[in-house]
């Protein structure tokens, strides 16, 4: 697992100048991006209440909504929730609440959802750990949260890939395998119940985990 820091405002730019381009782009790195989106639907079908973090311009969200009683869909960049709003409110989805929040400090009560989704998200974090730790503890006990996420390190194609997209400004910060990826779950406490890999030009790793139902919240970072 390679990290390499990058300014969280930059991020935030970023992604506000890239709305309009994300979802040509998601499917050009992966051409199973969609098989993908149904499988992260697939594993909180019939939860009541799903947080989805980073949920971008509704990919993965136009999925979800039908599946499940009560979405609750986030990110930090106005842009990309527009895009979101639209693509749901086409979709007559009257489930979804629309908010925006950082995934390193979730403005939940612990044990408010029965599942989280943070797809396509933990490789641009410069604290994976962190947003992980937030997830588990909105999480209820035996919560389910489904992460999957572009393995920039998987193999030497994705490397180079990533190095080539990191030169024009794509803000990835850790560049995980299948393997480290797997792991940072282990040592955040969450039980992974599921392990799928999509392969691509940047392979997606999918994961499915679970909150212990013994294990106390994670404590709210300061």
């Amino acid at each position: 697992m390679e990290a390499n820091n990058e300014d969280a405002p930059q991020h935030a730019r970023f992604w506000q100048e890239q709305a309009r381009r994300y979802d040509r782009a998601v499917r050009l790195l992966n051409r199973r991006f969609d098989e993908m989106a149904r499988a992260v639907a697939s594993s909180v079908q019939g939860c009541g209440e799903v947080l989805e973090v980073a949920a971008g311009t509704g990919l993965v969200s136009q999925r979800l909504a039908p599946k499940v009683g009560r979405l609750v869909a986030t990110d930090t960049s106005t842009e990309m929730l527009k895009i979101l709003e639209g693509r749901l409110n086409a979709g007559s989805h009257s489930n979804v609440e629309i908010r925006i929040a950082d995934a390193q400090a979730l403005a939940f009560d612990d044990q408010t959802f029965d599942a989280v989704v943070m797809a396509n998200l933990l490789h641009l974090l410069p604290e994976p750990a962190l947003a992980l730790r937030e997830a588990r503890r909105v999480l209820r006990p035996g919560g389910v949260l489904c992460a999957p996420t572009f393995c920039h390190g998987e193999h030497l194609l994705a490397h180079g890939v990533s190095r080539v997209l990191a030169m024009v400004g794509f803000p990835v910060v850790t560049r995980f395998s299948g393997d480290s990826f797997g792991r940072l779950f282990k040592q955040e406490g969450l039980r992974v119940q599921e392990r799928q890999r999509f392969p691509g030009v940047l392979p997606l790793c999918f994961i499915v985990a679970r909150r212990d139902l013994r294990a106390p919240a994670s404590p709210r970072q300061a």
